[in-house]
């Protein structure tokens, strides 16, 4: 067995109500407390209750969007701080992650700062509630933030990024709409699916990706068709599974375009991530350097898939799933805006792209562009 390291500094609380610990959870005579929120502030309506019951000084940071360098600089003019509350989806998480070490730094963030591994040393405490179940951001060290001199989405990274606490409450995340429940929880699905058959993948990774893919894909579907609470729990926890494993054992060329993409066009992630997945599982059995081991495990993910939605295509063990999202509307890349002249600039961006390279398979740039048609 190869060696491997695996890493999750954050304090890990999960269950329906939990975020109701939040107060005991404050570091000790904390006053000032900076709450970032999403732009509705439903899903954060308990939390700010909480906070503001027991008489914290509030300074409000509202996440308005795809979280950028400028929106970070922004907000830093914080006089007194002594913990940063996040109660949102992944766009709250990381302008909270973000604006930590903006605080740490005391002075703007520019580009520059995407290429330094930023230290936790002297960081304010860091407390994050999702409200989505996506990302997995929760547990991730790393941000996804726009750039300042270019249209490009990258990552701040270091244990600065990491939170102290997270709170994973699914009660927290039963307003979301419909569009987003779907394609946060696609996300999941695809990390889950990419962290498995990464070429960085490690045993304990693929311990916990590998028997989250369907848990989570059939929680997705049993909370987009009923909503029950048991579903909202198992899509949570296989967000939070996907989180970890992602941090320890790295994603796929899904996410490597989906980056590229995102930072080009007005697309959620975890739509881009959902619409590519497929495509991107085809190219990679039909590369030339797709071992046998390789097979093996893109096999077990299209069983998983095939256990949770049956195929309507005897061959393809993954029709049935695409028959579904195509009937819950998850758009295709054209939807978005993306255009058949521009796939081959996007293709030679992502496959440089850091999650490309962690591919099981490196599809080369015909191949990713092979991919966007199919998508599009």
């Amino acid at each position: 067995m190869a060696d491997f390291s695996f890493s999750c500094k954050t304090q890990v609380h999960f269950g329906a109500g939990v975020h109701r610990k939040l107060l005991d959870l404050l570091p000790e005579g904390a006053r000032f407390v900076v709450l970032v929120t999403g732009v509705s502030g439903t899903a954060s309506a308990p939390v700010r209750a909480l906070l503001a019951e027991a008489g914290l000084n509030l300074t409000f940071v509202v996440c308005a969007g795809e979280p950028t360098l400028q929106a970070i600089n922004d907000a830093r003019g914080i006089d007194h701080c002594d913990c940063i509350v996040v109660c949102g989806g992944g766009s709250a998480i990381d302008t909270g992650k973000a604006l930590r070490v903006a605080l740490q730094k005391e002075a703007v963030l520019t580009d520059d700062d995407f290429g330094l591994t930023h230290d936790a040393a002297s960081c304010v405490p860091l407390i994050v509630l999702p409200t989505t179940a996506g990302t997995g951001a929760e547990v991730t060290s790393n941000a996804v933030l726009g750039a300042l001199n270019s249209a490009a989405k990258v990552s701040f990274r270091g244990p600065a990024l990491q939170p102290d606490v997270a709170l994973v409450d699914p009660d927290l995340m039963k307003t979301a709409p419909k569009s987003v429940v779907l394609y946060a929880g696609l996300d999941a699905v695809v990390q889950n699916i990419e962290a498995y058959t990464s070429a960085f993948s490690t045993p304990l990774t693929r311990a916990l990706a590998g028997p989250a893919i369907g848990s989570t894909l059939a929680a997705l579907r049993d909370v987009i068709e009923t909503g029950s609470s048991d579903a909202w729990s198992g899509l949570a926890c296989g967000s939070l599974s996907s989180g970890l494993a992602l941090a320890n054992g790295g994603l796929g060329a899904a996410h490597g375009l989906a980056s590229v993409l995102g930072g080009a066009y007005p697309a959620p992630h975890g739509a881009l991530c959902g619409r590519l997945l497929m495509p991107v599982m085809r190219a990679t059995l039909q590369s030339p350097f797709c071992t046998d081991a390789i097979r093996s495990d893109i096999a077990f993910c299209q069983d998983a898939i095939a256990q949770v939605f049956a195929p309507t295509e005897p061959t393809d063990p993954c029709s049935g799933f695409e028959r579904w999202v195509d009937a819950q509307d998850l758009p295709r890349l054209s939807s978005w805006g993306v255009r058949i002249d521009q796939i081959e600039g996007v293709a030679q961006t992502a496959v440089t792209a850091s999650s490309s390279l962690k591919n099981s398979v490196k599809l080369e740039i015909n191949e990713l562009a092979q991919v966007l048609r199919d998508a599009l």
